[in-house]
């Protein structure tokens, strides 16, 4: 099981006011090589799957309506 899961970026985003930099929340989250590239996998997966959307380096969590 991964050091790094899906909510603790969920909660990073929403502590920055839903937006943060993708290196941000890499280095944040990321405590060597192996996690780093974790978390920039699940970064991909939100935005694929919706949850999040990206400004060019920007991750934007999508609020609910």
């Amino acid at each position: 099981m991964s050091e790094v899961q899906d909510y603790m970026i969920h909660q990073f985003l929403m502590k920055n006011n839903g937006r943060a930099r993708r290196q941000e929340i890499v280095d944040a989250l990321g405590k060597n090589e192996e996690a780093k590239q974790i978390v920039r996998e699940k970064i991909s997966m939100m935005v694929r799957f919706g949850i999040a959307t990206t400004d060019g380096d920007f991750i934007i969590i999508k609020r609910r309506e």
